[in-house]
């Protein structure tokens, strides 16, 4: 389910156990938490720990892209207790040839399904209401469980690529194979 967002743009999507909602400013503490957490960091930021000032950075680009694009990133909350459990959302990438989608969510709510439900709920926009053709993402190859999520997307192996002086694992999904999966029964 999609709705449309508050003034400040960007829809909000409702899954059975999420809202996704756009970044907004009064969510740089949690974030940037999320961000810093060593077990998302690991993949997420390359073991990297982010200031600040670059998750300030990330949620003014997001704003601008949703301003744009009508598509950004989007903070999930449990949709009972709007309790950040993580975030899930696209954006260029950077080479700005084609629209990726990123995800994580917080180490307490891995293994719940939660990224694929997040994940399935972003792609719908792209291809329903963005119109997007195609949409990639990328993880590194001892990410087992995001590799198991882009493969219960529907997303396809491309293979690897070196971004940014690193291996990654490349998927993609076009809009067209992406409705066919939501016409077929789900996989186990």
């Amino acid at each position: 389910m999609e709705r449309q967002g508050d003034a400040r743009g960007g829809a909000i999507l409702e899954t059975t156990r999420l809202r996704l909602r756009p970044f907004l400013p009064r969510d740089l503490d949690a974030l940037h938490a999320l961000f810093i957490h060593p077990d998302v960091r690991r993949f997420l930021w390359d073991d990297r720990v982010v200031s600040r000032d670059t998750v300030q950075g990330l949620i003014a680009a997001s704003l601008a892209s949703f301003s744009v694009q009508d598509f950004g990133q989007w903070l999930a909350e449990d949709r009972g207790t709007r309790v950040l459990v993580g975030f899930c959302g696209l954006r260029p990438t950077d080479d700005a040839q084609e629209i990726e989608l990123l995800y994580a969510l917080a180490p307490e709510r891995w293994g719940e399904g939660l990224a694929t439900e997040a994940g399935d709920a972003v792609l719908t926009h792209a291809f329903q209401r963005v119109g997007l053709p195609r949409v990639v993402a990328r993880t590194d190859s001892p990410n087992l469980a995001s590799v198991r999520v882009l493969e219960r997307l529907g997303m396809q192996f491309e293979g690897e690529r070196v971004v940014n002086g690193l291996p990654l694992l490349h998927y993609a999904i076009s809009d067209a194979a992406f409705w066919e999966r939501q016409r077929m029964p789900p996989r186990p």
